[in-house]
């Protein structure tokens, strides 16, 4: 099964004429060249965490390409969890420029350091409103607030120290490029960047937002519908439908708004009933 309407994009170059997009392509690039570790809090819905973050965990090349987070507040000698970080190569930026509005606003001090506050608004209502304050001297991201385009905030999360360390040669970015790299266009503005036809499940990015769509049987006990959970900016969305002469469950799970996850739902199902 595969998505319908998918048209393979050529390679795009811009300037980036403007400081707001030069600050974003180093935004994207940070984690290349800057290693970190520091203390985070991390708000979402009604919950609130202090986390204890590393990027990279290690120097080996899988260690490279995720880090660490202990979580303070949550027990005692809290274990350590890994969580990957998704490169975005530089050229997204000029993608970003057609489906958000980009600008910068105030300065502040976030851990000790002098931030810009990156400001990135849907030109559309299939993408949530996102603000940065972006590390003047590294480009990394101190903080951010992810809101729904009327303002209500979602989550955020805001760096309390942070402290810079020589990045471990070894680390390598050019396997979360090839992943990454723009592909098939899926619904306005969102690309796959990677997919498993056997196991039925694809990722698709605009080149900030991301959402991963899963494709299973439908038990033929099990009624059609659709149903929504919000975690902070986090949406899980599930539809049971008809796909041919079969029922299938798909799931939609990613920062994005409910009719940008009905619309993907729609193109799972269009493809399957193509095929």
């Amino acid at each position: 099964m595969a998505f319908s309407g998918l048209a393979q994009s050529s390679a795009l170059d811009c300037e980036l004429e403007t400081e707001s997009e030069q600050t974003l392509a180093r935004l994207f690039e940070a984690h290349r060249a800057v290693a970190y570790e520091g203390t985070v809090l991390y708000e979402r819905a009604d919950n609130r965490q202090f986390l204890e973050v590393a990027w990279p965990s290690g120097g080996t090349p899988d260690e490279s390409r995720q880090g660490t987070l202990r979580r303070l507040n949550a027990q005692v000698n809290p274990q350590a969890e890994f969580w990957p970080s998704a490169f975005i190569p530089k050229h997204r930026v000029c993608d970003l420029s057609k489906f958000y509005a980009v600008s910068l606003d105030s300065t502040r001090v976030i851990a000790g350091r002098l931030t810009k506050k990156l400001v990135l608004r849907p030109r559309d209502t299939l993408r949530l409103a996102h603000f940065v304050h972006v590390d003047v001297q590294t480009g990394m991201a101190l903080a951010m607030v992810t809101a729904e385009p009327g303002g209500k905030v979602l989550e955020r999360f805001e760096f309390a120290d942070i402290r810079y360390r020589e990045l471990p040669p070894s680390v390598s970015s050019e396997a979360n490029d090839a992943v990454m790299a723009r592909g098939r266009g899926v619904i306005p503005g969102y690309f796959v960047v990677s997919e498993n036809h056997e196991q039925g499940v694809f990722v698709v990015s605009d080149g900030w937002a991301t959402a991963s769509v899963f494709v299973e049987s439908l038990p033929p006990s099990a009624p059609a519908g659709e149903g929504a959970i919000i975690d902070g900016a986090t949406l899980t969305y599930t539809r049971g439908t008809r796909v041919g002469n079969r029922g299938v469950l798909i799931s939609v799970l990613g920062e994005v708004p409910v009719v940008t996850a009905r619309l993907l739902a729609d193109a799972v199902r269009s493809a399957g009933q193509g095929s």
